[in-house]
């Protein structure tokens, strides 16, 4: 018989919740502003040649630790064995999970020992000096690889257990280490190899951190004994689903430089770039939040509270509508000029495709809820459905708008395809699938905080999103029928306007 956990206490729950959101925004703004302020000082140091070199490593872990989704697989799961008190399933899963990890760290090590004999095919057009500065970064750079990889069932450990404020508290040092190891050794003089090995010895660092953690900390077991084809089967059919789901978003966003070449030129490419770039700090900011509700979302959907879940939608969503229509607003009001100043007039158009692009959060991003029930009720498939209609929608549009109208065209195309996949046809999953009342979201959400409904001041609508994040995360029963916001906390600005928008993973 399988023996009962004793469910967390909603109150540390939410105090988990709460205070890791904010760590985990001010890693975000820490991470935002040190790349803007250092890495012009740090590129200065090196020389653009080394910098290329640097960025070029990195890009290969983009490549190879791409997220096959086996982290949402096991937070997944592990959170639907603690909700129904299942120990002895829980200690099985994780050693099959782990045996899993370990069989894909051998493969993907064979992987970078036969790419390492390719480098001079693959990367034929660099000197023969960078080539051979490439070849001992590259080691370096598999290792990084291969502990990111091992690490993501521990990940996966924190966000059941609700860990939260310990996890983004390493992760929030990880960064700060890293940059302040890499200023420190650029000061003393060295070069770009002392950059590679700092970010690989600081993520190993952190890693034996959390594992130590995980051993000391948790009451985490693992059965490395454990076998069971019936749910390696699961794990696979899963994890094939969130591998669409993430494949088609980085497909959708990087293959328009592809179509930007051949319909309309190369500067237009670069034009999209810098507006990808700023919506990609958009979409950190808006989603810091989004794997924090997983193990609640799994409770209430196992209590049968699907009022709950709506209550809970409707709660972070408007934490979420006021994060990105703020951040849209003062983009559209100061872009142009911060555009200007950051990368010249040239790339005035940026403006343009970034409002587009970082616009389309309005409607969907604060629906995390609904697409964090989809995981928990291993629905994910409805999901990889809507990316994929995005993604073949926004090609289509953007192969009859690049041409004529280059970046912003292919913004508007991804825009369209968005909308239809993520906002539209999504929105009918939830309601048709989770049954979930997605007027009464719309209405209790963007249209609570359109202009006009809410006349609190910027800095106690501010004030108050600590205190919602609180509410949102102590959800109960109770508050079932109690949605609605006084002008006092309902968390807006004094104008918000309601723009249709996309959502990632």
């Amino acid at each position: 018989m399988a023996t009962k956990y004793a469910i967390e206490p909603e109150q540390t729950s939410s105090n988990q919740i709460k205070y890791g959101a904010l760590v985990s925004y001010g890693s975000i703004g820490f991470n935002i502003i040190s790349g803007l302020l250092y890495t012009p000082w740090m590129i200065s140091k090196i020389g653009q040649g080394d910098y290329g070199l640097y960025v070029l490593s990195f890009s290969i872990i983009a490549i190879f630790a791409f997220n096959l989704g086996l982290d949402v697989v096991v937070a997944r799961f592990l959170s639907n064995y603690r909700t129904h008190g299942d120990r002895a399933g829980e200690i099985r899963f994780l050693g099959i999970a782990y045996k899993l990890f370990f069989f894909l760290t051998l493969l993907l090590t064979v992987v970078l020992v036969i790419l390492y004999f390719l480098l001079d095919v693959v990367y034929g057009n660099l000197s023969a000096g960078d080539m051979e500065k490439l070849k001992v970064m590259y080691p370096i750079v598999g290792f990084y690889i291969l502990i990111t990889l091992l690490a993501k069932p521990i990940d996966a450990v924190f966000i059941v257990n609700e860990r939260f404020i310990q996890l983004n508290t390493l992760l929030f040092l990880e960064k700060i280490l890293i940059v302040s190891f890499t200023i420190g050794a650029l000061v003393m003089g060295y070069g770009v190899y002392a950059l590679v090995i700092i970010n690989a010895a600081m993520i190993l660092l952190i890693n034996l951190c959390k594992l130590l953690y995980v051993w000391k900390g948790t009451d985490t077991e693992i059965d490395f004994t454990a076998s069971g084809k019936g749910m390696y089967r699961e794990i696979f059919v899963f994890a094939s689903w969130q591998t669409t789901v993430s494949a088609t978003q980085n497909f959708l966003m990087h293959i328009m430089p592809t179509v930007l070449v051949i319909f309309a030129s190369g500067v237009a490419v670069a034009i999209f770039s810098i507006g990808m770039v700023i919506e990609g700090y958009v979409l950190l900011i808006a989603t810091a939040v989004n794997s924090l509700f997983l193990p609640k979302v799994t409770r209430l959907n196992h209590s049968g509270g699907l009022k709950d879940i709506e209550n809970l939608m409707i709660r972070v969503g408007r934490i979420q509508l006021y994060v990105i229509g703020l951040i849209t607003m003062v983009f559209i009001a100061m872009g142009a000029e911060f555009i200007h100043f950051w990368v010249g007039d040239d790339f005035k158009e940026s403006y343009v495709v970034a409002a587009l692009l970082i616009a389309m959060g309005i409607i969907t991003l604060p629906q995390e809820i609904a697409n964090i029930h989809l995981v928990a009720t291993n629905q994910v498939r409805y999901r990889a459905y809507g990316m994929v209609l995005s993604a073949v929608i926004a090609l289509i549009v953007s192969a009859f708008l690049s041409g004529p109208f280059g970046a912003t065209g292919a913004a508007l195309s991804v825009m369209i395809g968005y909308l239809s996949g993520n906002a539209l046809f999504m929105n009918i999953v939830y309601a048709r699938v989770l049954k979930l009342d997605v007027f009464r979201f719309f209405r209790e959400c963007h249209l609570k905080l359109a202009p006009g409904s809410c006349s609190s001041s910027d800095s106690a609508s501010s004030s108050n999103i600590g205190f919602q994040l609180t509410r949102c995360s102590a959800s109960s029963s109770k508050e079932r029928d109690s949605c609605s916001p006084t002008p006092s906390s309902c968390g807006c600005s004094r104008s918000m306007r309601s723009r249709k928008a996309w959502s990632d993973r």
